[in-house]
């Protein structure tokens, strides 16, 4: 008897030291992407089609602090854009990410095919849509409506305005098409042209981006306010190559990161700071 317990005994503690290494291990392979603390489960979904196997190669029009911080490719560990992605490879069970350039007018017209997946803000327009596959939108981008604080402004009293916006933009076609205003408004080629227009009392209000805009009037000490946000502008969304298995579990992951906050909590982390705190969210809607 002393001998069968004294072998249960030591098969018990071999079956305990072997699950604790197992579990260490286990946890020990868990990838880390930079600065990005994932959410969601791990490996919960399968993206069918990966250019390199376990890593999610993923394209970007250009670096930025707030969406791909870094000084080079190698380097980015940190951002909006770049811990979206790391969010899929996380779930999709993926070891590491990999970074590559590519031109956006290349991108949008389906001429490229050295990603997986291409995220830096881009709208989803039909156009696009018949060469290449967007995800769910997981953002957008509206104009605010910017003016002096001194000089307030209201959605009623926008047809009086005189207005600045960038040529070619989609504010620009919003006044043309939608606000008909009766003073003709000026074009600038660079939003802080625009400001300085605003400022100088050259124009009433600025039409532009509300993530260009934003970071404006915090800098301005209080002098500008965004008053409100028209919906001219986007939506946003992944791209991936045309007809891709990836598409359906690339939504999926988004789907939860919508649902649970995380997308909402890159937001706050990576933009809000540069607005002044302002949530984008929160501006009323002029129309």
């Amino acid at each position: 008897m002393r001998r069968k317990s004294s072998r249960l005994l030591i098969a018990l503690a071999i079956v305990s030291l072997t699950g604790t290494a197992l579990g260490s291990a286990q946890g020990a392979s868990l990838p880390k992407f930079g600065k990005c603390k994932p959410t969601g489960k791990y490996n919960s979904i399968k993206l069918p089609k990966t250019i390199a196997k376990g890593t999610l190669t993923v394209g970007l029009t250009q670096l930025s602090p707030r969406t791909y911080r870094g000084d080079t490719l190698g380097s980015v560990n940190d951002g909006y854009n770049y811990c979206l992605a790391a969010n899929i490879a996380w779930r999709a069970g993926l070891q590491k990410i990999k970074l590559v350039k590519v031109d956006f007018a290349q991108l949008v017209v389906g001429r490229l095919n050295n990603f997986d997946i291409a995220i830096d803000d881009i709208y989803i327009k039909p156009e696009r849509q018949e060469k290449v596959d967007f995800s769910i939108p997981y953002g957008h981008s509206w104009t605010a409506v910017s003016a002096l604080a001194e000089k307030p402004i209201t959605k009623d009293n926008m047809k009086n305005l005189k207005f600045a916006v960038t040529l070619g933009s989609v504010q620009q076609k919003y006044l043309d098409e939608v606000v008909h205003p009766s003073q003709q408004y000026a074009t600038f080629d660079q939003p802080v042209e625009m400001f300085q227009a605003l400022r100088a009392k050259q124009v009433d209000a600025v039409l532009i981006d509300v993530p260009v805009a934003l970071p404006y009037v915090a800098e301005s000490n209080g002098l500008v306010k965004a008053y409100g946000q028209i919906k001219a502008g986007g939506i946003v969304g992944v791209v991936m190559q045309k007809g891709t298995p990836d598409r359906v579990p690339v939504n999926k992951s988004l789907k939860q990161m919508l649902s649970n906050g995380t997308v909402k909590a890159l937001e706050k982390k990576y933009y809000f700071a540069a607005f002044g705190g302002i949530d984008p969210d929160s501006l009323p809607v002029w129309g």
